[in-house]
């Protein structure tokens, strides 16, 4: 089995939870839909922390390496901002940011230099879980602000 595959393989497996949290609310309904929502801004938080970490990880000999760490702590603090908007309970917002977190950090990769040495099948995998991860953010939202299920009317 090749790299990319498990690469694949063990992205998909961490799609699951933002899978989960966004459909059991639609599922259960009532209170706990919150905490779910709840656990998927946190568990998108941590995801685009590690994520933004990425960037100390790629070869210093790239272009532009220093404007790349740069935006990695920018998007660990796009996943700090997220979390404690939720400790506002400002869940609207934190849902919004984290579904342009997640697309600008894939923007972002694909414009470096490591991103275009890899093959076609890790590109394509990462623009297919990137549209997934947002996907689960949107059904949130429309739970959220869904007049018949939103938690605060």
């Amino acid at each position: 089995m090749n790299i990319t595959n498990i690469k694949s393989t063990f992205g998909y497996i961490g799609f699951i939870p933002f899978a989960l949290f966004s459909l059991l609310p639609w599922i259960i309904g009532g209170e706990i839909s919150k905490i779910f929502i709840a656990f998927q801004i946190a568990y998108g938080s941590i995801i685009i922390t590690f994520l933004g970490g990425f960037a100390w990880g790629w070869r210093d000999d790239q272009q532009n390496q220093v404007f790349n760490l740069s935006i990695g702590i920018g998007f660990s603090l796009i996943g700090c901002l997220t979390l404690l908007l939720i400790f506002f309970e400002f869940i609207l917002t934190s849902l919004i940011i984290s579904i342009v977190g997640f697309y600008l950090f894939y923007v972002f990769e694909k414009s470096t230099w490591i991103f275009n040495e890899k093959d076609q099948d890790y590109k394509k995998f990462r623009k297919i879980l990137t549209l997934l991860v947002c996907i689960s953010f949107l059904i949130s939202i429309g739970y959220w602000i869904n007049p018949y299920s939103s938690p605060y009317l």
